[in-house]
């Protein structure tokens, strides 16, 4: 082979993994955002379990205007990698939810996992804090 195709041939493979070294880095990005946006997420759609939770009469299984007595539901806990901590009592509510396991995508800090707390105290608006 000549000079001149070997190095065509460096050159290729030299732009064909920095572009597959690129497409990785974003594909990455894409699903650390991904779990961010659904940590948040989940974090609200549980709190909408627990204020219809509240709202239904107790003698049809609610809280009777309580949050006492919610507790998650079965796809919250089968749920392989967003921990969920959920506490309620009269009108208050608080929910706690953080990405974990071994593939837990880290937050803003690179160093701990990516996490919400929100709290409710009823009639007063939901309440979101992204901590990480």
């Amino acid at each position: 082979m000549g000079q001149q195709q070997l190095l065509t041939i460096v050159l290729g493979v030299v732009i064909v993994g920095m572009t597959v070294a690129g497409a990785i880095r974003v594909v990455d990005q894409y699903r650390m955002d991904d779990v961010r946006g659904r940590v948040r997420q989940e974090a609200i759609l549980l709190a909408q379990y627990a204020e219809e939770y509240r709202l239904r009469p107790a003698r049809m299984g609610g809280g009777g205007g309580s949050y006492s007595g919610f507790q998650l539901p079965k796809f919250f806990i089968d749920e392989p990698d967003i921990g969920y901590w959920v506490t309620g009592s009269g009108t208050k509510l608080q929910v706690y939810a953080c990405s974990w396991g071994v593939t837990a995508v880290k937050g803003n800090d690179g160093a701990n996992p990516v996490a919400v707390f929100l709290t409710r105290n009823a009639p007063n608006p939901v309440v979101l804090t992204v901590l990480n």
